[in-house]
């Protein structure tokens, strides 16, 4: 089996036949909304909407659980380290330097909802757009066809690597190995797990290579393809008003 997690779930509702230019648009003005949005309730309304749009589309629960996941421990980082970093409003309680206050949980709560939005809306885009389109909506875009290719297969790749540090860990916990101690015990522990994590991820790079070269990349500078992307007056009234909605947010935030 391949090593390749691959993202994309096939259907056909209305969010994968839309354009992928159009998605990668939509995409890049929901990460501008989550900066705009000033609280947790606004943060938490768009992280549902955006929740409730995926199941609209037949992305299934597992492929949410899994990218929820997969940002745990980032959000569980967040909500327990930024309240300290950020001591602004009503005091709870104090531990030496360290003040945790109401504003600072706030902002944990912001940010940590934020970096969830962010996921989710990027996730979006993988899950309904398969890697051929999405590497022929950045060169229609104007970016070189290999500057594509690297971003795509890079996002393709990256949950391989995780998923194969996981069964590397796994293998050597079922013949005995245990990390324990403090943080300097455990990562030299570690050591041999990361050493066959490098050298796997290198066997995967030399396939990755030759698979490329046995399909003449490089070879010559003019790209043909089999269905090329077509911007349908669906995508263009989607467009409009994603544009639109955007605008008019901003507007009524300022």
């Amino acid at each position: 089996m391949s090593l390749a997690l691959e993202l994309y779930v096939p259907a056909r509702s209305w969010l994968h036949r839309l354009d992928p230019r159009v998605k990668l648009w939509a995409t890049l003005l929901g990460i501008v909304t989550t900066f705009l949005l000033p609280g947790p309730p606004g943060q938490a309304l768009f992280l549902g909407g955006v929740l409730l749009l995926l199941r609209g589309a037949g992305i299934p629960w597992r492929m949410l659980c899994w990218l929820w996941r997969q940002m745990r421990p980032l959000v569980l980082l967040i909500l327990l380290l930024q309240p300290f970093f950020t001591p602004w409003g009503a005091e709870i309680l104090a531990v030496g330097p360290l003040r945790l206050t109401w504003g600072g949980l706030e902002s944990a709560l912001r940010l940590a909802l934020r970096a969830l939005s962010m996921t989710f809306v990027t996730g979006g885009l993988l899950f309904t757009t398969d890697q051929r389109s999405l590497v022929q909506a950045f060169v229609r875009l104007g970016v070189p066809y290999t500057w594509g290719l690297t971003f795509s297969l890079t996002l393709r790749f990256l949950p391989a690597i995780n998923s194969l540090f996981v069964t590397v860990r796994e293998a050597q916990a079922a013949r005995g190995w245990v990390a324990e101690g403090n943080f300097i015990r455990r990562a030299r522990d570690y050591l041999p797990v990361l050493v066959a994590v490098v050298i796997g991820a290198l066997r995967l790079s030399d396939q990755l290579t030759l698979a490329l070269a046995a399909r003449g990349l490089g070879a010559s500078p003019q790209r043909t393809v089999w269905r090329g992307l077509k911007m349908r007056a669906a995508d263009w009234g989607a467009l409009v008003g994603i544009t639109v909605a955007f605008a008019l947010l901003a507007v009524w935030l300022f």
